[in-house]
């Protein structure tokens, strides 16, 4: 299924390697979110999410739609392992557990990866998803070699 060209965002994707932009290409749905990326002097990575209406889950409380969620998580998952582990391919996502911690109301949310595993044929990826300092969401993604 492709989405109307008019729902799609340009992906912001500064200072990413081959794979990661790759990845992004290959994923219309990453054009959807409107997934921002961008790296500070230091090096390190911010992946954003700035609401938009397509992204309501409850239009009274204004508030990201869980799927939203899972999938900015995913999505900042694959391209924290093709950063940090050395990769010749795009990795597989072969389980993943998602946990909403409270409404992620309108706004801009931000994710936070870390490995929690790497191992010989999985690597265990967890993101966090901050809406300003208070955490939201937390998933845990479990990829094969």
């Amino acid at each position: 299924m492709s989405l109307p060209e008019s729902q799609l965002l340009p992906v912001y994707h500064a200072g990413l390697n081959d794979l990661q932009k790759q990845l992004l290409d290959d994923t219309p749905y990453a054009h959807f979110l409107g997934l921002a990326i961008s790296r500070s002097d230091e090096g390190s990575v911010c992946y954003q999410l700035h609401f938009r209406e397509q992204h309501i889950g409850n239009p009274l409380l204004r508030t990201f739609h869980g799927g939203i969620l899972a999938s900015f998580g995913e999505i900042v998952a694959a391209l924290h392992v093709l950063e940090s582990v050395d990769l010749e391919q795009e990795p597989s996502c072969s389980s993943m557990t998602f946990d909403y911690l409270r409404p992620a109301f309108a706004g801009t949310i931000r994710a936070v990866p870390r490995i929690v595993r790497e191992g010989k044929r999985f690597i265990v990826v967890s993101v966090g998803i901050f809406l300003n300092e208070t955490s939201v969401s937390i998933g845990r993604f479990i990829y094969t070699r």
